[in-house]
């Protein structure tokens, strides 16, 4: 890790005007100069990139799909920004950038969509698709039709319910799996729409907060035990998953499962995201780290950035935790836009940066 100047320190410091989002603007400062590898820093005789400018917002699209248990899954697609080019070049820059990372994001106990639309905005302006459902229970979401439960809601959720967002499996195709929850139901539709959106359905990370965290954990697991056809493999896509705020335990459901399996225990690449009072992510990702000793890097709220003392010199971990000075979490945190934007290293600019190196094209 190369060492922190005092004027990228400078660079990107914020300024808001709020007094209660003082403790996290004093904690982002030390982000962007400390995540080269996560945020992009420029190598040593580079001018420092510009901050990003507030995204302009590209029409959504909403999505209506259907679990196997009758759920009607109300879900909004954001697709990506293209670089603004003249005609002339438009078909080169498609070609060059190939096909465009996806983005499932998974919205926090009592949250929606639009909870997470900021940090959705923010990374299709980044040049990535991203695809947000309402959860069962959650937004324009409701229970399964004809169950009785058509009312549901995230006060009278069950575990379940959660089970039911990421359930995946019957059978050994899986085009024709007879369980469909509420996470495969969308990873169905980019499956379906890949080729029409230009989208990589083989580069995909799975975003959650809180409660979504632990469904994203889940449902990361289910899709990886889909065994391969001679068609080719039918799960294993997931590219890396970013828990923010994740929950230990909600109702009886519960992340463990996850932790304890392939690839989320020991292969794949694992950005934890939270606050200073989030000590369910601090836990999460102690116990991860114990199965990566020689791979990861953290910076908890309050200490200097650290990483594993055997990392060879070039190599990038495969587990990272980030910690911010501020008692937000959830979907605040993951959403969190200030509109004093002059300065890097905000929750989305670390998961931007993450996305990024995740999802390139050689990995």
């Amino acid at each position: 890790m190369p060492a922190v100047r005092s004027s990228a320190i400078r660079s990107c410091r914020l300024s808001p005007q709020d007094r209660t989002l003082r403790p996290l603007a004093r904690s982002l400062a030390w982000i962007a100069p400390c995540l080269g590898l996560l945020a992009g820093e420029p190598a040593s005789g580079q001018a420092a990139a510009p901050a990003a400018a507030a995204p302009k917002k590209v029409a959504s699209e909403r999505l209506k799909l259907s679990t196997s248990d009758g759920v009607a899954l109300a879900a909004w697609y954001y697709p990506a920004a293209k670089p603004e080019a003249d005609d002339a070049t438009d078909d080169k820059n498609d070609e060059k950038s190939g096909p465009t990372p996806v983005v499932i994001l998974l919205h926090d106990l009592g949250g929606s969509h639009a909870a997470v639309e900021p940090l959705a905005l923010e990374l299709q302006s980044r040049g990535m698709a991203v695809v947000a459902p309402d959860l069962r229970g959650h937004g324009a979401t409701k229970g399964p039709a004809g169950s009785g439960d058509s009312d549901l809601d995230a006060k009278s959720l069950k575990k379940a319910d959660f089970v039911g967002m990421t359930v995946t499996g019957g059978g050994r195709v899986r085009d024709q799996a007879a369980q469909r929850g509420d996470v495969e139901a969308v990873r169905n539709w980019i499956k379906g729409r890949a080729e029409a959106e230009g989208l990589a359905a083989d580069r995909l990370v799975v975003l959650g907060s809180g409660l979504g965290a632990s469904v994203a954990a889940q449902w990361t697991i289910a899709d990886a035990a889909w065994p391969d056809i001679a068609s080719g493999p039918q799960g294993r896509q997931v590219r890396g998953l970013v828990l923010v705020s994740p929950a230990w335990i909600v109702r009886g459901f519960s992340v463990s499962p996850a932790l304890a399996a392939e690839p989320v225990r020991r292969t794949l690449p694992i950005l934890v995201i939270g606050g200073a009072n989030d000590s369910d992510a601090v836990k999460l990702y102690d116990q991860l780290k114990r199965q990566r000793p020689d791979e990861w890097s953290e910076k908890r709220a309050g200490q200097d950035l650290a990483q594993a003392p055997k990392l060879a010199d070039g190599a990038l971990p495969s587990l990272y935790l980030r910690q911010f000075d501020t008692d937000m979490s959830g979907d605040r945190l993951a959403a969190f836009v200030p509109k004093d934007r002059r300065g890097g290293g905000l929750p989305v600019d670390i998961i931007a940066g993450f996305i990024g190196r995740v999802t390139a094209e050689e990995q």
